[in-house]
């Protein structure tokens, strides 16, 4: 009876949902507690995210971040929800190494004004992390200065304006701080976290998307289609000769010599042949 239960449960879930192994208690904790009011595909994001970094997704160690993508080509802004790591991802998975001894108590430059927020200046963090070759502790010291990091948003009054967000207007120290250990813990543990970054550090900010590098063969666009669906078929033709390997293997030198005329079309049939 109860195989039967289950059985529905799972037949019940969305399919991709059901495809991914996923139990009808664990895709509800994830979309109706973790991230309530998150899209299907962005909750599945997140899925597939920690099930990628070996994280359990039911300790909410990544985000789902809705931010605004700009394409670097036609400058549109579209939003977009991205999953980006937490700083507890990183300490997770600076622990799962062994090697991590913590970090030193973080020190704070004089409380400046930035953007009409008072916060300090500065943020100094040293993380430790034990050298088994070099049998050593070895420290990785990284300085953080608020106003690169802070997030800031324009004034709804004044849309020339900047100000710095909620988030960070309400706990302007801990955010450096957060922002801080995440710079440290990548100093130490290049090869786990490479050069990824916290929903901490990339909050309020634009994500450019690069524009289509060129093809370094040149513009493939006006190539005479006509020049090579005649290659395609030649070739097609020799290669389907009842003919011995030699006699085909002349032939298709020729081909090959004759298509070397146009050199756009020799490598829009290659590539096509390569399919």
């Amino acid at each position: 009876m109860n195989a039967v239960v289950e059985q529905v449960r799972v037949v019940s879930l969305p399919e991709p949902v059901a495809r991914r192994g996923i139990s009808e208690a664990q895709w509800r904790t994830l979309a109706n507690n973790l991230y309530p009011g998150a899209a299907s595909d962005s909750v599945l994001m997140v899925w597939d995210y920690c099930v990628a970094r070996k994280l359990d997704p039911l300790k909410k160690p990544c985000h789902i971040v809705p931010m605004q993508v700009r394409d670097s080509k036609s400058g549109d802004y579209i939003w977009r929800d991205v999953v980006m790591a937490g700083i507890y991802e990183y300490r997770t998975t600076a622990t799962r190494t062994g090697l991590y001894l913590g970090h030193s108590i973080p020190e704070y430059g004089p409380a400046v004004d930035h953007l009409g927020v008072m916060a300090p200046e500065y943020c100094r963090l040293t993380v430790y992390r034990w050298n088994p070759e070099a049998k050593m502790k070895a420290e990785y010291p990284v300085e953080v200065r608020f106003s690169e990091v802070v997030a800031t948003k324009r004034d709804k009054q004044d849309k020339s304006r900047l100000i710095v967000n909620e988030r960070w207007s309400k706990a302007p120290q801990q955010m450096l701080t957060k922002c801080t250990e995440a710079a440290a813990l990548r100093e130490a543990f290049p090869d786990e976290l490479g050069g990824t970054q916290t929903v901490e550090e990339m909050e309020g900010h634009v994500i450019d998307v690069p524009a289509k590098a060129p093809d370094p063969r040149g513009d493939l666009s006006g190539v005479d289609e006509g020049k090579v669906q005649m290659y395609m078929d030649a070739i097609c033709e020799a290669l389907d000769a009842d003919k011995d390997e030699n006699a085909i293997a002349a032939t298709l030198r020729e081909i090959d010599a004759d298509m070397n005329k146009w050199p756009e079309v020799y490598i829009v049939v290659a590539d096509r042949l390569a399919k």
